[in-house]
């Protein structure tokens, strides 16, 4: 019986980014994590109506898994966090922290290994949407993962009326009230 010296290699996905433990990690790792399924249906835009069964941990747990560096007891600072996820053909996704948290909208993105029983070993995890109507957020091959903070001021979003304001002493006018006690 002849043995092969090669062994098949499995994609690798890497988190970047707001993350305390910022790591690699191939479908073999993901396969072993707690899986979940859904069964999808979505239009595509070049192939029409999909229907698929996909299996495998949920995006949460995985990012979760690597430190995010954000308080987690604070629900204000999640809510202002992005992923990014990238794809090995450069089509990418972008989804909030909101989406997927438990204390939000808790929704199951999945990190596919299986797409209708099949591994996806060679050809890397799927980001699953299951309730997009449409395939645009479905990104196959995942190379990459990248959270960070939503950071309205470097985007000239940021509203200056909403700045806590400064506590300066004015003068009160005679015969009016300041209303402190």
């Amino acid at each position: 019986m002849e043995h092969s010296s090669r062994t098949q290699r499995t994609a690798v996905l890497e988190l970047t980014g707001a993350f305390a433990r910022p790591s690699l990690i191939d479908v073999a790792e993901l396969a072993r994590r707690p899986l979940h399924q859904a069964e999808v249906t979505f239009a595509c835009a070049t192939s029409g109506i999909q229907r698929h069964r996909f299996q495998g941990p949920l995006l949460h747990d995985v990012v979760l898994a690597a430190a995010p560096g954000f308080e987690l007891r604070r629900r204000k600072d999640r809510a202002g966090f992005l992923l990014s996820v990238t794809g090995a053909d450069g089509h990418h996704a972008v989804l909030s922290w909101g989406e997927i948290d438990p204390d939000f909208a808790h929704q199951p993105v999945l990190l596919a290994t299986r797409a209708d029983g099949q591994p996806l070993d060679a050809c890397g995890p799927q980001l699953v949407v299951p309730q997009d109507r449409c395939g645009g957020r479905y990104v196959s091959g995942v190379t990459r993962i990248h959270l960070t903070a939503l950071d309205l001021t470097a985007l000239g979003l940021a509203d200056p009326a909403l700045a806590a304001p400064a506590l300066t002493a004015q003068p009160v006018a005679e015969g009016h009230s300041s209303g402190v006690q």
